[in-house]
């Protein structure tokens, strides 16, 4: 049997990990949508011969930024292939706590509040970085398309006024 505290040690901390699961499953959803997007702002911005190619530039550095931050949240998926040791992402720690801590009927183990706290760590600056490019850069580069008249660009409302 667990005793009061045990068991309440227990609960709140698997409540805790579901949260963080639930936030690192969101940003990883959220990056992931933004490789097909960008490849439409680029293909956008080489259709709009008239956009300055420091756009294109500006697009291009947002792919790299969301690739490092997939890459922090799914890891190296190409070395994993081809047998190379990674360090663990922060995908990869959360589902370690969460799947040991899904039948569990004791305290969390030393390890696992270990394994937590490098995934929350690392995910607080994963997830400031990504809400910068979401909703300050990628918003900025596509209020200037929307201004040049560039082709429309999924997740992009058009602006439009009859004259």
């Amino acid at each position: 049997t667990m005793s009061t505290s045990d068991h309440t040690a227990l609960v709140e901390f698997q409540q805790k990990a579901q949260r963080l699961q639930r936030a690192v499953s969101g940003a990883t959803q959220a990056a992931n949508a933004l490789k097909p997007r960008l490849t439409a702002i680029k293909r956008a911005i080489a259709e709009t011969p008239s956009l300055p190619q420091r756009l294109h530039d500006d697009a291009t550095a947002l792919e790299k930024r969301t690739n490092e931050i997939l890459l922090a949240l799914s890891g190296d998926t190409a070395a994993r292939r081809r047998n190379i040791n990674t360090p663990p992402s922060i995908n990869e720690r959360v589902s370690y706590v969460v799947n040991a801590q899904r039948m569990s009927i004791s305290r969390p183990t030393q390890t696992q509040h270990n394994q937590y706290n490098a995934a929350a760590q690392d995910f607080e600056g994963v997830l400031v970085q990504l809400r910068q490019l979401i909703e300050v850069d990628l918003a900025r580069l596509e209020k200037q398309l929307e201004a040049a008249g560039a082709p429309w660009t999924p997740g992009r409302i058009p602006e439009w006024r009859n004259q």
